[in-house]
């Protein structure tokens, strides 16, 4: 079992003994496990498809869909929101530098354009939302921003994005200063 499944393992036994809130991030390499790429993460500035053919997709997907599966089987995923996401997508320009020094067949950081996985907390099983042009580059239908997928967090689990709180110095301060819940996905 890989380390990402060892963490995904570890999540579901938390959300057994009743957790609130758990993150699983990506492991980086190491001695014991070595992950090829500058340090085992998803940051492909060179060689982005071997890399994400052979080393980082086939543990990710093999792990999430066994611990999905897994938290399905168990009953555990009615009540418990999952979320696969990254801070930005990759740019459809694949080996052409722009800030971050990328190489051959690499892609720099994108933040038009982008995807993550909701399973569980309510959402329709199955649910794609939006559509992206046929580069990858650009929303094609359906846009969301990042404030969009924090209001859908908060709204899955019950809470308002829209509720006020107030912050140290006693100004009043909204959870998610703008954006709507995506309510296409539940």
């Amino acid at each position: 079992m890989t380390r990402f499944g060892q963490s995904l393992l570890l999540a579901r036994r938390l959300v057994e003994a009743e957790t609130r809130f758990v993150q699983v991030t990506w492991p980086a390499g190491s001695d014991s496990e070595p992950v090829p790429g500058p340090d085992g993460s998803w940051d492909t500035h060179r060689n982005n498809f071997p890399m994400l053919r052979d080393h980082r997709c086939p543990v990710f997907d093999q792990s999430l869909s066994a611990f999905i599966e897994d938290m399905a089987t168990r009953g555990l995923l009615e009540r418990t929101l999952v979320l696969a996401v990254g801070e930005f997508g990759r740019s459809p320009k694949i080996g052409s530098p722009t800030t971050n020094n990328v190489g051959p067949g690499g892609r720099d950081h994108w933040p038009e354009c982008y995807s993550f996985l909701v399973a569980g907390g309510g959402v329709r099983p199955g649910c794609v939302y939006g559509q992206s042009d046929r580069h990858g580059g650009w929303p094609k239908t359906d846009p969301v921003h990042p404030y969009d997928l924090v209001s859908t967090i908060y709204h899955a689990i019950g809470v308002a994005p829209d509720t006020e709180y107030h912050d140290t110095l006693n100004r009043p301060r909204r959870l998610v200063e703008s954006g709507q819940p995506i309510l296409g996905l539940f």
